[in-house]
């Protein structure tokens, strides 16, 4: 037991849960290993599995896993990931590969709405961090827009540059103001 409370709280989101939270908690992951180039999810796969990374590396693209995809991100241990096609009951919207030899945790949609409506606090507190994490990538993809729009500004000549900036803006306002709640 001590060895899952050691890994558990290697995610922030978990820090505070006490051990009996901690062994309710560990009954709902399965464990998955990963082979260096494995495919854990392709996009357009549906989502059915929330995962956090305990080892190794897994890179997120966009496109099918081949070589000169679109690299989007690099996640390391702790790392959690494919939670927006579980929350959105959407297809998975990137492709997610092993760069090294991995070790995850997978929770499954199922499992993982079933603790949320129980009131589990891990189910509670993964969504809070899960909210934290989707409003910082808001918040960077605002601020990307923002520094786009001015370097097209800068860059472009005026009638291209008018209709460019005016699509980032368009862009930036939807992503702002579009929530369902």
């Amino acid at each position: 037991m001590e060895k899952v409370i050691d890994l558990v709280h290697r995610f922030t989101c978990f820090n505070t849960l006490d051990a009996e939270e901690i062994a309710a908690f560990a009954t709902h992951v399965d464990e998955v290993r990963l082979a260096p180039g494995e495919v854990l999810f392709k996009q357009g796969d549906q989502g059915d599995s929330i995962y956090l990374l305990l080892g190794g590396q897994i890179l997120i693209k966009l496109g099918a896993a081949v070589p000169g995809d679109h690299l989007l991100a690099t996640l390391g241990p702790s790392a959690i990931f494919g939670e927006m096609a579980p929350l959105l009951n959407t297809p998975r919207t990137a492709t997610a590969i092993a760069g090294a030899h991995t070790h995850l945790w997978r929770i499954s949609t199922r499992v993982f709405h079933e603790a949320l409506q129980r009131g589990d606090a891990w189910a509670t507190s993964f969504l809070l961090a899960t909210a934290q994490v989707l409003g910082r990538r808001i918040m960077h993809m605002n601020e990307e827009l923002v520094r786009l729009s001015a370097k097209l500004h800068e860059n472009i000549p005026q009638p291209y540059m008018r209709k460019a900036v005016a699509e980032i803006e368009d862009l930036r306002k939807r992503l702002m103001t579009e929530w369902t709640f």
